[in-house]
C-alpha cells in the first residue's frame, strides 16, 4: 500500500482525530511526502500520534506508515547504534560517555517530546528509546504504536537525524520454556520480527533466565543462555533490512540476583561466538548484574535507599568485553533510581549503556492531577492485592504496582491535556540531568558522523511471524 493510500484511508476511515490541518501542510509526489509548512506540521502531528495509539488496527498501521514517511522526508530515520558501539569497542572514540536507554511508558508522545527537547537543548545524539517485552503488556503499546509516538515526538520537537528504537529485555520465560521450548522461543522470534518491522534496529536478547546454576561448570551453566542467544541473533540477522546491521545485546544474569563474574562473561561470549557463523556480526554489548535491581530499593516511607553498585566490576567486565571480543562494553539495568552522583560515575567506569525507566514514570505520576493518581492507585490496590507482600508498606506496594495502571488508564491520561506541558517540562528537566551526568551532551555531531542516513523503506507487517526453518531445527535440537 502506498503512502497516498494510507493517507486516504486515514481520512476516510474511523480515525480517532482530525487530520485536516496536518495533511494540509503535506504534499505527495511519486510516493514521497514533502513538508510544505513545518510550523503547522509540528503543531498538528500529535493528532497522528493519537491515531497511532487509539485508532483501529488498520488506522494504527496507516498512522505508522505516514509518520515514518514524514520523518524520513525531514531526515529523521530509525537507526542502529551498531556502528557507534563497534567504534567504541575498537577504541576509536576518545571520550567516555554512557548511552541512556529510556523506556517511555506513559503518555508516550508527550514524554518522548520532553526527551527530544532535552536532546536539542544539549545537542545530545546518543540516546535510545526502548520498549521491553513485559512493557508491551502493561503499557498496552505494541512496537508500531510505540514507534509512531516516538517518530511524531521527534517531528514535533524539530529533531533531525537518527532515532534509536530498541527492543529491551526480549526475554525467554523460563517457565514457558520448560513446558515447551519451541513455541516460547518462536514467540520471542516473532516479537523480534514485529519490532524490526516497526523500525527497532536495536534488539536486546535476554535468555539469561535459562542459566542453569545446577551445573558444575560455568560454561555449562551458561550453555542454554548462549545457545539460545545465538539462535535469536541469527534470526535477527536474517530479517534485518538492507544496509542495516542491527545492534544486538546479550545478558548473562538476571538483574537483582548475584553479581556477574569475569568467568561468566568469558564463558557466555565464547559460547555465543562459537555458536554463530564467523561471517555473521555478533553482539555489541552485554548486560550484567552489578548490584542494582529493577525499580530501585524503595523504603517503607517511599524514599529510595542505596543500591551497592560495584563500579570496579563494571569497568573490569567492560574491559573483558572490549579486549577479548570487540564489544563496546557492559550495560547497566535497574539504575534510574540511583542518586545522580552514582549515575555520573558510570562513564568513567566504561559502562556503555544504562537503562532508565522508573524515574521517568514517576515524572508522569507527579504531574497528573491528584484525582487521576488516586484512581490509578485504588485500581492497582484492588487488582493486584495478591502482590502486596506482608512486609511492604503502602508506599512500597504502590511503587511496585504503579506500572500496572498505565495500559488501562492510557487514554484517560493521554486526554488529560492540562498536565501535558508539565509532563514535557518534567521529563525535559530530568533527561537533561541524566544527559549531563552520563556525558552524552554534545554527542550529536559525533553520532551523525558515524550513523549515516540510509533511508529504509517502510516495512509492512510480516505475514510469517514464526522462526525461520533453521531456527526451528536448532530449537528442537536444543530441547532434546
Amino acid at each position: 500500500m502506498s503512502v497516498e493510500t494510507a493517507m486516504e484511508e486515514l481520512v476516510g476511515g474511523d480515525a480517532a482525530a482530525d487530520l485536516t490541518e496536518l495533511f494540509s501542510c503535506l504534499s505527495v509526489t511519486e510516493g514521497r511526502i514533502a513538508v510544505e509548512d513545518d510550523a503547522t506540521l509540528r503543531r498538528s502531528i500529535g493528532n497522528l500520534a493519537r491515531i497511532g495509539a487509539f485508532g483501529s488496527s488498520d488506522a494504527r498501521r496507516h498512522a505508522h506508515r505516514v509518520a515514518w514517511e514524514i520523518a524520513n522526508s525531514l531526515g529523521i530515520f530509525p537507526a542502529s547504534i551498531d556502528a557507534l558501539y563497534r567504534a567504541i569497542g575498537r577504541g576509536e572514540i576518545d571520550r567516555r560517555f554512557t548511552v541512556p536507554a529510556i523506556n517511555v511508558r506513559a503518555i508516550a508522545f508527550q514524554s518522548a517530546r520532553g526527551v527530544f527537547s532535552a536532546m536539542k537543548d544539549v545537542e545530545a545524539g546518543a540516546v535510545i528509546f526502548e520498549l521491553s517485552r513485559g512493557e508491551i503488556g502493561f503499557t498496552a503499546q505494541r512496537p508500531r504504536e510505540y514507534a509512531t509516538s516516538i517518530f511524531c515526538a521527534a517531528i514535533a520537537e524539530g529533531h533531525r537525524g537518527p532515532v534509536f528504537l530498541q527492543g529491551d529485555h526480549f526475554q525467554i520465560s523460563a517457565s514457558r520454556f520448560a513446558e515447551d521450548p519451541v513455541p516460547e522461543v518462536s514467540a520471542v522470534a516473532a516479537l523480534i520480527s514485529e519490532a524490526v518491522g516497526a523500525g527497532f534496529f536495536n534488539i536486546d536478547v535476554d535468555t539469561s533466565t535459562l542459566v542453569d546454576l545446577s551445573q558444575s561448570s560455568v560454561r555449562e551453566q551458561q550453555r542454554p543462555n548462549f545457545e539460545l542467544t545465538a539462535i535469536l541473533a541469527w534470526h535477527t540477522r536474517d530479517i534485518e533490512p538492507d544496509h542495516v546491521t542491527i545492534s544486538l545485546g546479550g545478558e548473562i544474569g538476571e538483574v537483582g540476583e548475584h553479581n556477574s563474574t569475569a568467568e561468566e562473561v568469558q564463558a557466555y561470549l565464547d559460547g555465543v561466538t562459537a555458536s554463530m557463523p564467523a561471517e555473521v556480526p555478533g553482539l555489541t554489548k552485554l548486560s550484567i548484574q552489578s548490584g542494582t535491581r529493577h525499580g530501585g530499593n524503595v523504603l517503607a516511607d517511599g524514599s529510595f535507599g542505596d543500591m551497592p553498585i560495584d563500579f570496579a566490576l563494571i569497568d573490569g567486565l567492560s574491559g573483558t568485553c572490549r579486549n577479548g571480543f570487540g564489544l563496546a562494553g557492559c550495560v547497566q539495568h535497574g539504575a534510574s533510581l540511583l542518586p545522580m552522583e552514582k549515575i555520573a560515575q558510570l562513564p568513567e567506569y566504561r559502562c556503555v549503556e544504562v537503562h532508565l525507566a522508573a524515574a521517568f514514570l514517576n515524572v508522569v505520576y507527579e504531574t497528573l492531577p491528584a484525582a487521576r493518581v488516586r484512581d490509578a492507585d485504588e485500581w492497582a490496590k484492588q487488582k493486584f492485592a495478591q502482590e502486596w507482600r506482608a512486609d511492604w508498606s503502602e508506599a512500597q506496594f504502590l511503587h511496585h504496582a504503579r506500572r500496572y495502571p498505565i495500559g488501562p488508564f492510557k487514554q484517560t491520561w493521554w486526554d488529560e491535556e492540562a498536565c501535558h506541558d508539565a509532563v514535557r517540562s518534567g521529563v525535559r528537566t530530568l533527561a537533561r540531568s541524566y544527559f549531563s551526568a552520563l556525558r552524552v551532551d554534545e554527542t550529536r555531531d559525533l553520532v551523525n558522523g558515524i550513523i549515516a542516513h540510509e533511508p529504509v523503506d517502510w516495512i509492512p507487517p510480516a505475514d510469517q511471524t514464526d522462526c525461520n526453518d533453521h531456527d526451528e531445527i536448532a530449537i528442537k535440537d536444543l530441547a532434546s
